[in-house]
């Protein structure tokens, strides 16, 4: 009986793995650093502005969210910290490796 209560958190971790490594994919293709430090400011306004312990989400957040393919993502507030943390790394290492 617990092998079926956790089969179904690890299939949500896997899409969200799968969101990650799509979202890297995605980023390492971009090569203009001007779009690259455009998504960084919208994953930062993310940060500074969405919370995810509240149910009420901004229309501006919404809107980012929904752009970028977060939404359902971001539902847990734990794993949305995590989520967003972990773009804002990839996308400031991609920026930073096209400046170079």
């Amino acid at each position: 009986m617990n092998s079926l209560q956790k089969q179904p958190s690890t299939e949500k971790s896997e899409s969200h793995e799968t969101f990650l490594v799509t979202f890297e994919k995605n980023l390492l293709q971009m090569k203009d650093a001007v779009e690259v430090e455009t998504l960084m400011k919208k994953l930062q306004f993310l940060g500074l502005n969405f919370d995810p312990f509240q149910n009420d989400v901004g229309n501006e957040c919404g809107q980012i969210m929904e752009q970028l393919g977060l939404t359902t993502h971001m539902q847990n507030p734990y794993l949305a910290t995590n989520i967003l943390l972990r773009l804002l790394d990839k996308t400031e290492e991609r920026l930073n490796n096209l400046k170079q």
